[in-house]
């Protein structure tokens, strides 16, 4: 008994001794460095308990992986882009960008598209360089840039994503983007906007499946098993001036022809004209009804701006086209304004402003 007193009072004493030491060396410290200490300990306590709060939202959101391709002459239309699509997502989305450059995109052009990030933190953005992998091959045409080929490598320098979105440069999103990226593609390699082909095309292209490359929903998984890059090189090099139709869209139609189908139009439509709906009609099955396209002109998620009056020339738009065309810059010029490079775009551009 008497030992296990002796036992509690060393314990107390020595507790005693502890706190006592603790007391003298906080009584040493001046009152501000006490505060200071007090401080930063919270700082680490709330950091911490921010860090796991994120980590799970982060893994809760609805994750969409996009992919664009730019040279350094499309810098500031492909941030319009990202700026509409960054401006009109859902709260619950994250989007992860994947830009492919080449050599001649510069840091600095980088940090500006990066610098998107700030209109919407639920997002990121990562670069790859294409490299050499389009140098001696691909010649280099009117209103097709090398730039357009980079659609062929996503699969082999973006390895971890299976299913990603594929977005021109020449595009407007005005709604979030994870409907279209939960669309099944079971065995299809690509998923796109049917295209109005002119007469003269090719035997191998199937008219009736034909895909405009300018919006995609792609299966990564699939083309890396089948290794497009080299397929794709091997018949641009077979058929180069042999073929009225040689670029990046053809070869994606014509290699992948039977593992093909369609995005509904309201991701990825053009202006709807009457006389562009009567083409649309005048084809072989109907995929799209009249009212089925006329709603996605009137509420479209995705507006692509692709054909010869987009930034023809140093010119954002041929005006003279229509009244659709004028009404789309204005809401082109508010998405540029949002950038934060609205005079430099004004600049180089000397119509969109």
């Amino acid at each position: 008994m008497n030992n296990r007193k002796k036992k509690v009072g060393l314990y107390l004493k020595e507790k005693n001794n502890l706190l006592t030491q603790i007391y003298s060396l906080i009584q040493k410290l001046n009152k501000f460095k006490l505060i200071k200490i007090i401080f930063a300990i919270l700082i680490i306590i709330l950091y911490n308990f921010s860090f796991i709060n994120n980590k799970e939202n982060y893994k809760s959101l609805n994750h969409i992986h996009i992919a664009m391709s730019l040279n350094n002459n499309y810098i500031y239309p492909t941030m319009v882009s990202i700026t509409s699509i960054l401006l009109n997502s859902n709260k619950n989305s994250f989007i992860q960008f994947h830009i492919l450059i080449g050599n001649d995109v510069q840091m600095e052009d980088q940090n500006k598209i990066y610098s998107l990030k700030r209109l919407n933190y639920n997002s990121n953005f990562s670069f790859y360089n294409v490299g050499n992998n389009f140098n001696g091959w691909i010649n280099r045409r009117k209103r097709i840039t090398v730039a357009t080929f980079y659609r062929s490598i996503i699969a082999e320098l973006i390895k971890n994503v299976n299913k990603i979105i594929y977005l021109d440069g020449d595009t407007l999103v005005f709604g979030d983007l994870f409907e279209m990226y939960q669309l099944k593609m079971d065995n299809l390699y690509f998923r796109g906007i049917r295209e109005i082909l002119n007469k003269g095309t090719e035997r191998e292209i199937d008219k009736s499946r034909y895909i405009c490359a300018g919006v995609m929903l792609m299966n990564l998984k699939l083309i890396r098993e089948v290794h497009l890059f080299n397929d794709f090189k091997n018949y641009y090099l077979k058929y180069f001036n042999k073929k009225k139709y040689y670029d990046d869209q053809h070869i994606i139609n014509a290699l992948f022809r039977d593992k093909i189908s369609f995005l509904p139009p309201k991701f990825g439509i053009w202006f709807m004209t009457k006389e562009y709906i009567k083409r649309y009609e005048s084809l072989k099955p109907i995929i799209y009804t009249t009212n089925e396209l006329m709603e996605a002109n009137n509420k479209p998620i995705i507006r692509h701006l692709w054909g010869r009056g987009f930034l023809l020339k140093n010119k954002l738009w041929d005006l003279k086209k229509n009244n659709q065309t004028k009404e789309m810059k204005k809401i082109w010029q508010f998405y540029a304004k949002k950038t934060g490079y609205y005079s430099s775009i004004c600049n180089i551009y000397k119509n969109a402003c």
